[in-house]
């Protein structure tokens, strides 16, 4: 699912690039479309222009300038404008938030913001010429990009004072830490992981036996392994993670069991017979995990007080949307 936001990436002038559905209504204007109401935040509405502002040039994008006409497409279409719907229905919400708690972004903080956007975006061109150029292949104006990024700003601006008012009570415990990090060791134990896959157990078998007897592991899997995702790479996994789910679990508990540079004794799955190698294997003390814990654990708590701030104004705001009408 393409999932989209109202960021202003680098290098993507073309997203600014608006044009009207090319919608079949009987009677009805494509000005009467554009205007037609799909979602009203309180007193302020959100019309089906505006959701194609920001959906448009990512269906061109991904389908094509006639996506329209495409009847296989509808799902996909009606999808893209859904989500766009719910983005700005929650950017409305977000600015109202922002009013009522007295931290509307000032002009002077907008502009600022603006200017630092374009001067990095300049950059990223090469120069004005580079820049100007890439304007023009939009079909856009400096002022029309200016519009453009000043909306984005401002909604970001907002954004961030606000969460930075409803977050300003989360905070994390020394025993909401330990807790986390006893139930979640294995995801601070990691190593250096190295196979070699053997299809047949008694060559398995063999293979381990030089291995262990002194033979390089990666030209072993150079030479032997069946895995060809690995073997040119001597059988490198990488580093791997003590609680990752991208192995089969016969393959991870094998893992588990090692201590610092000793081999496996061959580990059945379904894809053969594993001989598996760890080096640099560490297991992080619950001191040493502290931040990354506290880190986590605090984007959990504002992911869960932004979602369900927003539910509340939702209602405080009598937030309605007419889907049926996209």
């Amino acid at each position: 699912m393409i999932k989209i936001k109202r960021i202003i990436a680098a290098g993507a002038l073309s997203i600014f690039a608006f044009s009207a559905v090319g919608c079949e209504m009987i009677q009805r204007t494509p000005e009467s479309i554009k205007n037609t109401v799909v979602a009203k935040v309180g007193d302020v509405k959100i019309t089906k222009g505006d959701v194609d502002e920001i959906a448009d040039p990512y269906l061109k994008q991904y389908y094509g300038e006639d996506y329209a006409s495409n009847t296989q497409l509808s799902d996909a279409i009606k999808e893209m404008r859904t989500q766009a719907l719910n983005l700005l229905v929650e950017e409305k919400i977000i600015l109202k938030k922002a009013e009522e708690l007295g931290v509307t972004p000032t002009q002077e903080e907008i502009d600022e913001e603006v200017q630092k956007y374009i001067d990095s975006m300049k950059t990223n061109y090469g120069g004005d010429e580079g820049f100007n150029s890439a304007l023009e292949s939009a079909g856009m104006t400096l002022d029309e990009f200016k519009t453009n990024v000043t909306s984005s700003m401002k909604s970001q601006l907002a954004t961030t004072k606000v969460t930075e008012e409803i977050f300003k009570d989360v905070s994390i415990t020394d025993e909401e830490i330990g807790t986390y990090y006893e139930e979640n060791k294995e995801g601070f134990s990691e190593a250096n992981v190295s196979h070699i896959l053997i299809s047949d157990e008694t060559k398995a078998k063999e293979v381990r036996e030089r291995a262990v007897n002194g033979e390089d592991f990666a030209t072993l899997a150079k030479e032997l392994s069946e895995d060809t995702g690995t073997k040119e790479a001597g059988g490198s996994l990488g580093v791997v993670k003590y609680n990752s789910t991208q192995y089969v679990q016969e393959f991870m508990d094998g893992l588990k069991a090692l201590k610092e540079g000793e081999v496996s004794e061959p580990v059945k799955s379904q894809f053969g017979y594993h001989i598996i190698k760890a080096t640099d294997v560490k297991n992080k003390t619950l001191e040493e995990s502290k931040d990354t814990i506290k880190t986590t654990l605090e984007n959990e708590k504002k992911n869960e007080v932004y979602k369900n701030s927003i539910e509340q104004w939702k209602k405080d705001y009598k937030v309605k949307t007419y889907e049926d009408k996209l």
